[in-house]
């Protein structure tokens, strides 16, 4: 079994370098080509889909569908849930993140951005509660921590994920930075201090490969020239 996780390609805010986390963008033109480029990477690894899951959220429903016509597999049922959705950057989103930095201070903005616990300052969810009417006000994040979006995603990995990989299934994931971040704390049992410094780049496959138990057995980052 295989499970690979891909973040979305380059989003509009991401060009503009906003915060984004719930707040919706889609893909720039840069975005597209490094999603298909994506898809070719794993044609070229004749990688075989079982599963795939994605967040509600443009960019990465955009990404998916990209990869999954480039492979030949668009007619693979696509999984969408809000537990993927990106970290809710709070009060912080759609915001420009120099200005945050000038607004906040350099240190306690690379915190927001980095740490496992620190929580952004929080937002009205009026407007989420509009985009999110099948779901419970009280679930709708105004703004999270690294924790916290741990804790959002892990029924969904629990109860839908892991059954798939136990099942033996290949399964892909497109979803956000801080999400892939969570994920790759999770398989790798890493520290608050360790996942501080994980980074991970727009499009680039993340491969892992399990024992039966779901131990990781090895760990890959594809390119088109690491095959």
């Amino acid at each position: 079994m295989s499970f690979i996780l891909i973040r979305h390609g380059q989003s509009v805010s991401n060009q503009k370098n906003l915060f984004t986390g719930w707040y919706d963008a889609p893909l720039t033109s840069l975005g597209k080509e490094q999603a298909i480029e994506a898809g070719k990477i794993l044609k070229e690894h004749h990688v075989h889909l079982d599963t795939v899951h994605t967040s509600l959220l443009t960019r990465t429903i955009q990404t998916t569908y990209l990869i999954l016509e480039t492979i030949d597999k668009l007619y693979l049922p696509v999984h969408k849930t809000w537990r993927l959705n990106g970290r809710h950057y709070g009060a912080l989103e759609g915001m420009n993140k120099d200005q945050a930095r000038k607004i906040y201070g350099e240190d306690q903005v690379k915190q927001w951005r980095r740490s496992y616990r620190a929580v952004p300052p929080l937002a009205d969810t009026h407007s989420l509660c509009q985009r999110y009417p099948f779901l419970p006000p009280e679930v709708i994040p105004r703004g999270e921590s690294l924790e916290q979006t741990r804790r959002r995603m892990e029924p969904y990995i629990e109860e839908v994920i892991q059954p798939e990989l136990l099942q033996g299934r290949d399964v892909l994931v497109v979803a956000h930075g801080n999400v892939l971040r969570a994920f790759t704390m999770i398989l790798e049992n890493l520290s608050e201090e360790e996942v501080f410094k994980v980074e991970i780049q727009n499009a680039q496959p993340i491969v892992y490969d399990f024992h039966s138990d779901l131990s990781v057995a090895k760990k890959i980052i594809w390119t088109r020239s690491s095959y």
